[in-house]
């Protein structure tokens, strides 16, 4: 068979298997639905299966066989990934208008004391890259489903399913996550609860993560300063009963801050584990093993 690499149909309703150019591997998967028909090696897959795909007005991306991800070539000619996307983009819908209206709660106290309206932007700031990590994932997904042949470019490879070595397979690195182990090395492609998605984007990924949590803790800290001036304020001024709520509100929120840029910190962690190989070889694979079935 002269087929190229890719997924095909595996003989059982409903699956793909891959196949690497010159055998079948043992990987398969759950064929997408808009698999219509079942193919043979011999011919192309009959639908869009996972793989890096052109879209029709932007740069190659990633399909997971369901939907368009974040994750595609940059300009450079190098896999990467959006600078904002989400896997749960109705839940980022909801965390804007959150802090869409934390925001608005401020600045109108801030009316209400003259002299404090700055006190809504930042969470402003907040609200409007949420919605901005939406809209832009909201627009990704509504890119046509590929109709073209996935591409086999060698900077994306190897791909999940590839041989190069006995005990290929999918092998645990989480909980819930598993990496591509070719046999000879790991691939960057992981498969999750959200399908396979390609790890390229490590490096700048953490790197951003870790600047994330420092802006957070620094948001953090100038809001509850912030906070404690107008308490400070209210306290020497009975009279004046807008400044202590302004203050009280103004340091909650910064606590609860803090404790976001506690989270991003504690991901960073896990985001190393789940997005970078691991040094060593999958715990358990013996170089003379026979491969096996996921």
């Amino acid at each position: 068979m002269n087929a190229a690499p890719g997924w095909y149909d595996a003989g059982t309703p409903g699956r793909v298997r891959w196949w690497d150019g010159t055998q079948w591997t043992p990987h398969e998967v759950d064929a997408p639905a808009a698999v219509a028909a079942p193919a043979q090696p011999s011919a192309a897959p009959a639908g869009p299966v996972p793989g890096w795909y052109a879209t029709p007005a932007g740069p190659p991306r990633w399909w997971d066989g369901r939907k368009w991800t974040g994750l595609r070539f940059r300009a450079d000619g190098t896999p990467g990934t959006d600078w904002g996307n989400t896997e749960q983009v109705g839940f980022t819908w909801a965390l804007g208008v959150v802090f869409l209206a934390l925001a608005s709660v401020q600045l109108v106290l801030g009316m209400v004391t003259p002299g404090v309206s700055f006190a809504g932007f930042p969470l402003m700031l907040v609200a409007a890259l949420w919605f901005g990590i939406a809209i832009q994932t909201t627009i990704v997904l509504r890119i046509p489903v590929p109709t073209s042949a996935p591409l086999m470019l060698d900077i994306v490879r190897p791909l999940p399913g590839e041989q190069e070595g006995p005990g290929a397979g999918w092998y645990p690195i989480t909980g819930t996550t598993s990496r591509w182990w070719t046999g000879a090395r790991w691939a960057e492609y992981t498969n999750s609860r959200f399908g396979i998605r390609p790890t390229f984007h490590a490096a700048r990924s953490l790197a951003a993560l870790r600047v994330t949590a420092i802006g957070v803790f620094a948001l953090a800290a100038l809001v509850v300063v912030v906070g404690i001036v107008f308490i400070v304020i209210g306290a020497n001024n009975p009279s004046d009963y807008v400044s202590p709520v302004v203050g009280w509100v103004m340091a909650i929120g910064g606590v609860l801050f803090a404790a976001l840029g506690a989270v991003v910190i504690a991901m960073n962690r896990y985001q190393a584990r789940l997005l970078l190989p691991p040094a060593e070889p999958p715990h358990g694979w013996l170089p003379s093993s026979a491969p096996a079935r996921p």
